[in-house]
């Protein structure tokens, strides 16, 4: 019997835009002109047990209108068993390869999807299931980007306390699905806040940001062009910055957006 079962996406890619949900909710996107290839854990995008869909988009590298013949994408699905430090390698589901680009042909988009079976021991805060459908919001990319520079004012000027509150429902799903004890789950939103007092204030939104729905309609996020988080916070002495990559859903009866 798997006691803390860990799901991860094996990926590879090339020379392409690409996205990977899982229950459509993002679970990497990447703008790269090279090749890349990695795992990564999606159990914080697996809310119950039962099918999960993946599904995925191939787009051209940023700047260029069609896939390049060297554009490639393929992943397979890997289930761990975890114990303590240890990742139990336990099976691997059927995932997907991208067909080869013919050059002599304009090809804009590749979309596919597939499903496969979970079955995990933990229960999420999975609000965004019963909040508003923003597709249904008006005004949706102004009331968001809004959302967005009151939550940048509020880390601007120093209220941490307020930032962490927020940040709960999102920072206990993280946790939950990670099987964090709760010691390791404090020093998550403490190491953010600790790199935001020292030096990381300097508050940038992307002009290009648009919103990005997913989670079926319930869930939003600021993303660059290239399918970054909009909103970062950088250090001018260090050239560096930290990208909050969050996401609000709707509760009903409510204008207020909430991290998620």
């Amino acid at each position: 019997m798997i006691k803390e079962p860990y799901y991860m996406i094996n990926f590879s890619a090339a020379a392409c835009l690409f996205e990977i949900r899982v229950n459509d909710i993002p679970v990497t996107t990447l703008d790269t002109k090279g090749q890349i290839a990695t795992r990564i854990p999606i159990n914080y995008a697996i809310s119950e047990s039962g099918k999960q869909e993946v599904s995925i988009k191939i787009l051209p590298i940023s700047g260029t209108s069609k896939l390049s013949e060297a554009a490639a994408l393929s992943y397979t699905i890997e289930l761990y068993d975890v114990n303590g430090n240890n990742f139990n390698f336990k099976n691997q589901y059927k995932g997907y390869q991208s067909p080869k680009i013919d050059k002599e042909k304009i090809i804009p988009i590749l979309t596919h999807k597939t499903t496969f079976e979970a079955k995990i021991p933990y229960q999420l805060k999975d609000h965004w299931k019963e909040g508003q459908n923003l597709k249904d919001i008006d005004n949706l990319n102004v009331k968001i980007r809004n959302t967005y520079l009151r939550l940048g004012k509020l880390i601007s000027n120093g209220n941490y306390d307020l930032l962490a509150k927020k940040m709960e429902n999102r920072e206990y799903n993280m946790a939950t699905a990670m099987y964090l004890s709760s010691k390791e789950a404090k020093a998550r939103i403490a190491s953010l806040i600790n790199d935001l007092k020292n030096g990381y204030n300097f508050m940038m939104l992307d002009e290009k940001a648009v919103p990005v729905v997913s989670a079926y309609g319930k869930k939003v996020a600021l993303k660059k062009p290239n399918g970054e988080p909009a909103l970062s916070f950088g250090n001018k002495e260090k050239n560096e910055q930290i990208m909050l990559d969050i996401e609000y859903y709707l509760p009903k009866n409510t204008s207020d957006f909430e991290i998620i």
